[in-house]
């Protein structure tokens, strides 16, 4: 062994025995975990791994299922979740644990103080308000006259209508739930009651739009003014049936497409058997929507950029020839959804523009072939100006600073070549910013955390190699990436998995978490450290 400039154990030496071992052991490790992705693909191309439980929903479904005197076993299960300790890590968590187990209210502002302290969002007064109501319906807290005036359900724009079913449902839910919890239901009309009903029964999928929370607010809001609706009863089975086995409620029924896209993405750069690959290709082809778009789960409506980005990258990456209609239509959806600052949102046009959604569309695509015009380009000015002076950019959908550094990074280096020459200098100067950063976050372990002297986590680990990976660097001449490499096959299980804490927020800033997603990082790194990220 050797130590480093960085003051970090060389795992690798550059000659003899100890060289050839490690890249051994890194092969090996690919080959593992690989193999597992492979075994999570099933007969139709779909990867169907679970959400964990998730104390919101556990909690708003317990209190659903108490009002209705139903149940009395997923009751009891229920309970029992919500009194294990890991349903009661925050004080969000806790406050709502207490009430529907206890009865017991809180007296500390748990979502002003902790939830969405520091929360830098268009969407702030929303989730004030949201994150309210949740507490109000399991007792936590009373329901307030201020609780009456919700927020606009959409962020202003220039005209555009941006507005999505989901944001309807539960801003009209929590009109009714706040109207009854304050005894003024006389304001809510029939209307009103009605378009609630019609917007419940729109979705395809069992559990609305495969949103637990949209859902059982839903649920509970009509529980209030029709209770012996079909839809009511109809809506708790489906949600009992997505319960996991460990009693709870998931934060997301089904994320299939999306792990989907990003599962077939790792395997498409593992070289994973082409068999296996056309199973995954056929599977996310099928599951294109008219827009030309993906969403996250199955038998749903609305497309979202992020899926999207990870399954047109997967196609890309497999077979561009023999997917060229699919992406084509792709390419259009991406087009159609860039805003007039060149940057992308997550669900509608004129949203606000986000640097990972940004990141995502520009290297899902070989663009030199799908938009020879000045979308890259706009795009790339976008991700370079929302960067900050410390070589970071915005968080959004992670709770790891190294996610929207990968994401930006594979983006700026996976531009067609006319782009990339125009933004040499700029390019090279974020490439350098981000390097500072990730090399001053990185533990003395080898390993990142979510946010600089953090202690290290498989998952912030894999997006900064990802990021150092785009720029070009190798464990064969980086001290860097050479520890990072170490400390990530440091972690593997017996099994040959990866285990890592929740790093996703959805609804924003809530944590949810896809344990699957751990491996599909490492298998992304462990693949992209001795190969090229361009198109």
């Amino acid at each position: 062994m050797t130590t480093d400039r960085i003051g970090l154990v060389d795992p690798w030496t550059t000659v003899g025995r100890e060289q050839a071992g490690s890249e051994a052991e890194l092969a090996a490790a690919r080959h593992r975990v690989s193999a597992f992705l492979g075994a999570t693909v099933d007969a139709d191309g779909g990867v169907r791994r679970p959400c964990s439980s998730r104390t919101l929903e556990s909690a708003l479904l317990l209190v659903l299922l108490r009002r209705r005197d139903s149940h009395p076993e997923q009751v009891r299960r229920l309970a029992a979740y919500l009194a294990a300790p890991q349903a009661q890590v925050t004080g969000f968590e806790t406050a709502l644990a207490q009430a529907v187990l206890h009865g017991r209210t809180t007296a500390t502002d748990v979502v002003g103080d902790e939830l969405l302290a520091g929360f830098d969002h268009f969407s702030l007064t929303r989730k004030r308000l949201l994150f309210d109501v949740h507490l109000a319906v399991t007792g936590a807290i009373s329901f307030d006259q201020s609780m009456l005036r919700p927020p606009r359900t959409t962020a202003p724009d220039d005209g555009a209508d941006n507005s999505v079913s989901w944001i309807e449902l539960i801003m009209l839910s929590v009109r009714v739930l706040v109207a009854h919890g304050l005894g003024r239901t006389e304001e809510i009309s029939y209307a009103e009651q009605h378009r609630l009903l019609t917007l419940l029964g729109s979705s395809r999928a069992p559990v609305w739009e495969n949103y637990p929370m949209a859902h059982l607010l839903a649920l509970l809001a009509v529980e209030h003014f029709a209770p012996e609706h079909p839809l009511v009863d109809s809506g708790v089975t489906a949600l009992l049936a997505s319960c996991n086995p460990d009693g709870g409620a998931p934060s997301i029924a089904d994320l299939h497409v999306f792990t989907t896209g990003c599962t077939g993405l790792a395997l498409a750069r593992a070289k994973a058997e082409p068999a296996l690959l056309r199973r995954l290709c056929d599977y996310l082809v099928r599951q294109q929507l008219p827009d030309g778009g993906w969403s996250f789960g199955e038998n749903m409506r609305h497309t979202d950029m992020d899926a999207s980005a990870y399954a047109a990258a997967c196609l890309a990456t497999v077979d561009p020839v023999r997917h060229r209609t699919t992406l084509g239509r792709a390419a259009a959806y991406f087009r159609g959804m860039a805003g007039s600052d060149g940057g992308f949102p997550t669900y509608m046009r004129g949203d606000p523009s986000e640097v990972g959604m940004t990141g995502g569309a520009l290297s899902a695509l070989p663009w030199r072939e799908f938009a020879p015009g000045g979308l890259p380009e706009d795009a790339a000015r976008w991700l370079l100006d929302a960067q900050h002076a410390d070589g970071t950019f915005e968080r959004s959908w992670s709770l790891s600073e190294a996610n929207t550094v990968w994401r930006a990074m594979w983006a700026l280096h996976s531009l067609p070549d006319p782009t990339r020459t125009a933004l040499h200098r700029r390019i090279t100067a974020a490439n350098a910013a981000s390097l500072r950063f990730l090399a001053r976050a990185q533990n003395r372990d080898g390993g990142w955390g979510h946010r600089p002297g953090d202690p290290s986590d498989v998952t912030s680990t894999c997006y900064s190699l990802l990021a150092l990976s785009a720029m070009g660097r190798r464990p064969d001449h980086d001290p860097i990436v050479r520890a990072g490499v170490a400390h990530l096959l440091s972690r593997q299980d017996r099994d040959g998995t990866f285990t890592a804490p929740p790093d996703q927020v959805a609804p924003r800033p809530l944590l949810f978490d896809a344990p699957v997603f751990t491996d599909i990082w490492v298998l992304l790194a462990l693949t992209s450290c001795d190969t090229d990220w361009n198109w």
